[in-house]
């Protein structure tokens, strides 16, 4: 099958970083950012609060202070409740599991159309709470703003480069003598930085593959219209290609949505009349990544979600809320992938390894395992059982 024109180009900027390392940084540093830069100018040199905090406007910097706080109570609380390493023993074998931060993460924070500091937040407030030891952030370099920065700074990113696009997520691979490597890769791009990050998945790994943006909507019949436009409108400025549906049983409801709709974004939005059983399974079988549920009593519904990366119950809940302020990360599954995957969280950084220790074992147990290795025809595997049997 023939690669698509995104796939084979990103396969040649890897190859490149591969084999060049830092001097590849610098061309494509010039040639898709438009930044002549030395290996040396790539890292950010660290900043301090004080110093951040009275460049950028007030409101701003309590606003993300505040936002920074409420993460942090959220993956605090998700931390308490993950499971622990534990060990269980039966006869002469104890068996279980270690849990353990990834030593290295890296972090894209994207800065094409528009900054986001949020997702500086979003992303590294988790992985530093689940204990993750290293954590370096690359992103294009106009979008080292102020408020990018001082986001870094409240999340504790522990190294900041001015490289973006998919030589940048390649850098985070392999390592360069300026970059060293990283284990995992989380944070949403566009199309080849995610195209970067399914070539070089098996290199590093990765948190997920993030398409377009989309949002759904279900919504009663008592919902402002006003709400549901302004909650589309929100998420098809996003992208071109982010999508919206709406789903209510009100006939007359979709149609004052429709007219409220801008109409730059008429073409992002899909209104459907239905039934809110019909809305429930076109929602888990979409699986998508915002799944707002507009009506008086949102949680009997909620119960019977299985597919969605986020849920925001209630009319005083629109998805901009979870973009910014609720807590829960939103660095969310998206194209179907809900059906699968989970949001980004303090779990995407943890790994877990089995353990086990064996005592003696009985002569029943040693001939039961042996057989298996016998019946798979693997000899060598048997007799590595019963060797220990004989001493």
């Amino acid at each position: 099958m023939a690669r698509s024109g995104v796939a084979y180009h990103v396969a040649g900027i890897i190859g490149r970083v591969r084999r060049e390392g830092d001097g590849a940084l610098e061309y494509f540093s010039g040639k898709f950012d438009g930044v002549s830069l030395k290996a040396a100018d790539f890292r950010v040199a660290p900043a301090g609060k004080k110093s951040l905090q009275k460049s950028i406007p007030a409101q701003l910097r309590l606003a993300l202070e505040r936002a920074a706080e409420n993460i942090k109570t959220f993956h605090r609380a998700e931390m308490r409740r993950l499971p622990r390493s534990w060990q269980v023993k039966k006869g002469a074998i104890t068996t279980g599991q270690v849990l353990t931060p990834v030593a290295a993460a890296g972090m894209y924070v994207p800065g094409g159309r528009y900054s986001y500091p949020s997702t500086v937040l979003m992303a590294a407030i988790p992985a530093k709470i689940a204990g993750v030891k290293r954590l370096a952030m690359v992103t294009p370099p106009k979008n080292l703003t102020q408020a990018v920065l001082y986001a870094a700074a409240l999340a504790g990113v522990d190294e900041i480069y001015r490289i973006g696009g998919a030589h940048a997520v390649a850098a985070l691979a392999f390592g360069t003598k300026t970059i060293a490597k990283v284990d995992l890769i989380v944070g949403p791009g566009n199309a080849y930085v995610n195209e970067a990050k399914r070539q070089l998945l098996g290199t590093v790994g990765i948190d997920a593959l993030a398409g377009p943006s989309e949002v759904a909507i279900i919504a009663d019949s008592a919902c402002p219209p006003e709400f549901i436009a302004a909650d589309v409108s929100a998420q098809a400025e996003h992208d071109p290609q982010a999508r919206c549906f709406v789903f209510s049983d009100s006939k007359t409801l979709i149609a004052k949505v429709k007219k409220l709709l801008p109409e730059e974004f008429k073409s992002q939005v899909t209104l459907l009349e239905c039934s809110a059983s019909e809305a429930i399974a076109r929602v888990n079988g979409m699986a998508p990544e915002h799944l707002e549920l507009l009506m008086k009593k949102p949680e009997e519904i909620a119960r019977r979600i299985t597919n969605a990366g986020a849920v925001f119950a209630g009319y005083g809940t629109p998805t901009a809320l979870g973009d910014y302020w609720a807590g829960p990360s939103h660095v969310l599954p998206t194209g179907t992938s809900a059906r699968f995957s989970s949001g980004l969280s303090c779990a995407t950084f943890i790994k877990r390894t089995s353990f086990m220790k064996a005592g003696r074992l009985s002569p029943a147990e040693t001939a039961a395992a042996a057989a298996i290795a016998q019946a798979e025809g693997l000899k060598f595997h048997s007799d590595s059982i019963r060797i220990r049997e004989e001493k």
